[in-house]
């Protein structure tokens, strides 16, 4: 979707257009085209309209407070509903939003477990350790982007916080040719070590 600011004097208009629209925007004293073209006219008071466009893509991915927002949810459940239920509704995220990624995975190519672990940690601007082979792929990190964050604020990790790495990821793995294994974590830090692994080339 492209987004269209404007921005006139004082005053601002924050427009979203699809690609394909051709709709104009009416003011007192001009007429903007949205047909996806940069414009400027000027009006009786001297006074331009400046346009500027950004996509979404166009900006840093950042979520941090997700991180705080989601141990929240996961205190409620746990304290309200219990360890399964909170499992559960881990499991059920991850069916959902991992769905493509899921049904890739059932190719048995492992460069899509690259591409997400990659993907994940450069979102998150957090350095680890990937080592990779034809059939597995290790990651370590000696503090949990999350975890990290959520105590930068005060607050504490929800008991259960490593099973958004455990539960997660073993979901991600169902139907497919890998297998995922927490190997370890620390329960204050979130340092761990992850393994995803081709199960037929488990010892």
């Amino acid at each position: 979707m492209r987004l269209c600011v404007l921005f006139y004097v004082k005053k601002y208009f924050f427009t979203a257009l699809a690609p394909e629209s051709n709709k104009s925007l009416q003011t007192s004293d001009t007429t903007i085209c949205m047909n996806n073209k940069r414009k400027t006219h000027n009006n009786p008071a001297g006074q331009g309209i400046r346009i500027m466009e950004r996509k979404a893509s166009d900006n840093k991915y950042l979520h941090k407070d997700f991180h705080v927002a989601l141990n929240h949810l996961m205190n409620y459940i746990y304290n309200n509903f219990g360890e399964d239920s909170l499992r559960d509704y881990l499991s059920q995220y991850a069916r959902a939003f991992y769905k493509p990624l899921n049904h890739r995975l059932k190719s048995g190519n492992i460069a899509e477990i690259e591409r997400y672990i990659t993907d994940i940690y450069k979102k998150e601007g957090w350095n680890v350790k990937i080592t990779k082979g034809t059939n597995y792929i290790e990651i370590e990190q000696e503090a949990c982007p999350g975890i990290s964050h959520i105590t930068a604020k005060g607050e504490k990790p929800c008991v259960l916080y490593r099973e958004t790495y455990n539960t997660v990821n073993k979901t991600l793995c169902e139907n497919t040719p890998f297998e995922y294994t927490l190997k370890n974590f620390n329960e204050e830090t979130g340092a761990c070590t992850q393994l995803f692994v081709r199960k037929e080339a488990k010892p």
